[in-house]
């Protein structure tokens, strides 16, 4: 397990030079426990005490209403320092609440490869700035 986490540490750093170029929001959620999070273009990464994922942004949209609201379906991975694995589908909603921050919340339905299939539904809440 940490040969994956190792080559997808490798794959990020080797797109440095285009992330440069990326709409980046940096911040902090609950999500693997206490997480530093980052998305970069149509990524989210997650860097949390208990493990690391990514997940892609498939679909975002906004709501028909004058609140700065944002929704967003995404797919992706994750791994646990204990080397749990497995994928994962979060959907949220993201709340413009002052210029360059947003506060974001998401259910993420969750299975679990570890030790046979396990499935359950987790969740996760942080705020991010942009720059």
């Amino acid at each position: 397990m940490k040969k994956l986490l190792l080559v997808a540490i490798f794959i990020l750093l080797s797109s440095v030079p285009r992330f440069v170029q990326a709409d980046m929001k940096i911040g902090a959620a609950i999500d693997m426990d206490l997480s530093l999070v980052a998305q970069i273009d149509r990524y989210n990464i997650v860097l949390g005490d208990s493990g690391f994922a990514v997940d892609y942004l498939i679909k975002t949209g906004q709501f028909e209403n004058t609140a700065p609201l944002s929704w967003y379906f995404a797919a992706g991975g994750w791994t646990e320092w204990d080397d749990g694995f497995g994928v994962r589908a979060p959907v949220g909603i993201s709340w413009y609440f002052a210029k360059g921050w947003d506060l974001y919340g998401q259910v993420q339905p969750v299975a679990d490869f570890d030790d046979g299939f396990k499935f359950n539904v987790d969740g996760a809440i942080g705020v991010r700035f942009s720059f």
